[in-house]
């Protein structure tokens, strides 16, 4: 595959691609143009130093932590930093008859079969998030050509741009559960964004005053598909690495339960009570007395204004 090959597939296929299989796809295309034995995809923020995504191919994820443990004694990232944008090859750095015999290599590299290492970083100076891309391969003997440094400085913008287009089309993507005033994000799990709309932000500015508008400023649990926060209603989807989370004023349909909502929405699908007690493994007259308790929480006396209230809220 040639890079401009490369570079048409990247972006007519990548809103097919999901945004949590992205890196990994995106990788495996990249090794048709650059071959290579094993590849690491990682974000992170340059206030916590630390990897907030990790993505590998063909390579333990704990290679990771092993590059944060040695990054001081590691001179490519110094010349990366100096030299965003543009491909850097350890040998240039490091001279082999050196690296072969110090600690980072036996300590840091040896241990996952890495001979052969060609880094890129990028770092966004608005949001603060950098990115890591780099490609390993086990032969000492093939070494990365100037021409493959070369490719790899072209495509780096191109992986960038087609990752924030897919992160736009998410944050976009209404789901069918979503109430049609919520706004999203996208974050990772340290809360730190990677993309927001500012309706987003604004709400959380208007209902959390107090909070900084950085990153987003309440705990995020795995566990928790949605969760109230004062006058804010959130649910979370978890994309792999990242988060998309939706945020609306809360309406009075927050305040049923999770059954009194499974029976809201077949009333509005117009169901019976005997086709929703069948579908939800209860009696219809337990049915009816769930309805009669949402009536009574939402302040209402019928069929139509629970629909109409229902539909009012989505």
């Amino acid at each position: 595959m040639t890079p401009d090959q490369f570079i048409s597939k990247l972006y007519r296929e990548a809103s097919d691609v999901s945004l949590a299989d992205f890196p990994t796809w995106a990788l495996d295309t990249l090794r048709q143009v650059i071959p290579f034995d094993g590849a690491i995809w990682g974000t992170g923020h340059i206030s916590s130093q630390q990897f907030h995504t990790q993505t590998s191919v063909d390579v333990s994820t704990d290679i990771f932590s092993k590059l944060l443990e040695y990054v001081d004694i590691n001179p490519i990232f110094s010349k990366l930093l100096d030299n965003q944008g543009n491909a850097v090859d350890m040998s240039e750095v490091f001279k082999d008859e050196d690296f072969y015999h110090s600690n980072l290599y036996l300590e840091c590299f040896k241990p996952f079969d890495i001979e052969r290492i060609l880094s890129s970083i990028h770092s966004d100076e608005r949001s603060g998030i950098f990115t890591l891309l780099t490609l390993y391969r086990f032969d000492r003997e093939h070494r990365f050509t100037k021409r493959e440094k070369q490719i790899q400085n072209r495509l780096l913008f191109h992986l960038l741009s087609a990752f924030s287009h897919r992160q736009l089309v998410t944050l976009s993507e209404k789901d069918n559960s979503q109430d049609s005033t919520s706004q999203n994000a996208l974050c990772d799990h340290q809360g730190q964004y990677h993309s927001v709309s500012s309706a987003f932000l604004d709400i959380l500015e208007v209902h959390l005053p107090s909070v900084h508008q950085k990153k987003f400023p309440l705990p995020i649990n795995r566990k928790q598909a949605e969760f109230i926060e004062g006058n804010l209603h959130f649910s979370l989807i978890f994309l792999g690495d990242l988060i998309k989370i939706s945020v609306r004023v809360k309406n009075l349909l927050d305040n049923l339960t999770i059954r009194e909502k499974q029976i809201v929405e077949e009333v509005c699908f117009g169901s019976t009570f005997k086709q929703i007690a069948r579908k939800l493994a209860l009696s219809p007259s337990t049915v009816s007395n769930h309805l009669y308790r949402i009536y009574i929480k939402l302040g209402i006396n019928t069929r139509s204004e629970l629909i109409a209230l229902a539909n009012k809220n989505h």
